[in-house]
């Protein structure tokens, strides 16, 4: 894979599909205190953009129409609207941002339970966006 993953919301087994995880060394990432503000939390499907095909067992990086992550929020999976096929592992960019700026996710990573095809506009999951702020 010549093109580097920058991921915003994942597990911990990237490494064995060859994507780069942030390391908690880089400039920028340093641990802050945000303040979550739950009332504004948005619940937003994460839908495919184009047909990916898949052998069972198989974890592949799925395009997704583009999901806005503003500034210091906070992005958690949700279980409910879910994938029979699979499992929706992460969302992410291709372009690396920091939490302090707003943020566009454009790719997810999808785990297949089975041989099949995500076709365009298939549900592979739910994510929860919840608005932070600096303390």
């Amino acid at each position: 894979m010549s093109e580097k993953i920058y991921v915003i919301s994942c597990r911990q087994d990237l490494s064995s599909i060859g994507v780069d995880r942030m390391r908690n060394s880089v400039d920028g990432l340093e641990e802050i205190e945000l303040a979550l503000d739950w009332s504004k939390t948005r619940l937003v499907p994460v839908i495919a953009t184009e047909k990916t095909a898949f052998v069972e067992g198989e974890t592949k990086l799925v395009p997704i129409q583009s999901i806005e992550v503003p500034a210091y929020s906070v992005v958690f999976q949700s279980f409910y609207g879910s994938n029979g096929m699979g499992d929706l592992c992460c969302i992410g960019s291709t372009k690396m941002k920091l939490h302090t700026e707003d943020r566009v996710a454009n790719v997810s990573m999808f785990s297949s339970r089975l041989k099949a095809s995500v076709m365009r506009g298939d549900l592979l999951g739910q994510v929860l966006i919840v608005s932070g702020t600096t303390n």
